[in-house]
């Protein structure tokens, strides 16, 4: 499959075969307890959070995921702009170099073309898979009719479990209409919901977002070097680690950074308030 416009080959593979284990990443919050030593960071707010994070999982990693959790609401909170899904369990998706298929599409287009693309598997005799080093699972033989077919959000109803999605581009921060959706998105999450988030490989999105959650709930009270340090205790990606011969994603890393820090900084400033004041609304007052 071809994208003209962007001179870019775009290939349907399988992320994760679907086996009974966690999701790559898979952290939680209650991962990390103080010790006496007192060599881990700060974790005031942390256990109370009620957040975990990973990768992207298949049919059987989310129930193994939801069985790690425990008896509370679950809500699976989906960062990928990309266009993914399930195919008899399996998670796939549409793969360009960099992972950034939809890059520039509203999101109303980006499920669009994400719903189209799932329903057209199941117009195919046979589903052949193509293999990326690194980022696919070899699947060696096609995939024969019948198959089932899932959308993330039909997957997460099968399984009994509440689902969001918000869409960001691969190695980027989100775009500031996203980050005003989410902060008022989570403004109205029922008390003793969990939050996993996921992107792809459970790394910067999943991070990012899981941080953000933390900061809402916590930037108050804990300094920014710590729910840093403590995002990155329990494996999530430490933000300050950014690779000046990687070229294409060292930009982008530190833009992040930057968004990190200055979103911890309108936390600080707008947590008395319920973030009543919007974050583009808040950058506007700032002038930054």
């Amino acid at each position: 499959m071809s994208n003209t416009e962007a001179s870019v080959v775009i290939r349907l593979v399988v992320e994760r075969e679907d086996i009974d284990r966690l999701p790559k990443r898979f952290r939680m919050s209650t991962s990390l307890v103080p010790t006496e030593a007192g060599g881990e960071p700060d974790l005031t707010g942390f256990r109370e959070l009620q957040a975990s994070a990973s990768g992207q999982y298949s049919q059987k990693e989310l129930k193994s995921l939801i069985r790690s959790v425990g008896d509370v609401p679950i809500m699976l909170v989906d960062l990928r702009q990309e266009s993914h899904g399930f195919v008899n369990g399996m998670a796939v998706n549409w793969l360009d170099t960099h992972n950034g298929v939809n890059k520039g599409l509203t999101n109303e287009e980006v499920q669009t073309v994400n719903a189209r693309l799932l329903n057209s598997l199941l117009q195919e005799e046979s589903i052949r898979f193509d293999y990326v080093e690194g980022k696919s699972v070899f699947i060696e033989h096609p995939i024969e009719q019948p198959v089932q077919v899932l959308s993330e959000e039909a997957l997460a109803q099968a399984e009994g479990v509440q689902y969001q999605r918000f869409f960001v581009t691969d190695h980027h921060r989100p775009l500031d209409a996203e980050v005003d959706r989410f902060i008022a998105w989570v403004q109205k999450l029922p008390k003793g919901m969990w939050l996993h988030f996921h992107c792809r490989g459970g790394v910067g999105r999943a991070s990012t977002f899981f941080c953000m959650y933390d900061m809402m709930n916590n930037a108050v009270n804990v300094s920014l070097h710590d729910i840093l340090n403590r995002n990155n205790a329990i494996g999530g990606r430490d933000f300050n680690r950014i690779d000046p011969n990687d070229t294409y994603k060292y930009e982008a890393a530190q833009e992040r950074l930057a968004f990190i820090r200055h979103f911890y900084t309108y936390c600080v400033h707008n947590a008395h308030n319920q973030y009543e004041t919007s974050w583009s609304q808040w950058n506007e007052e700032q002038g930054s």
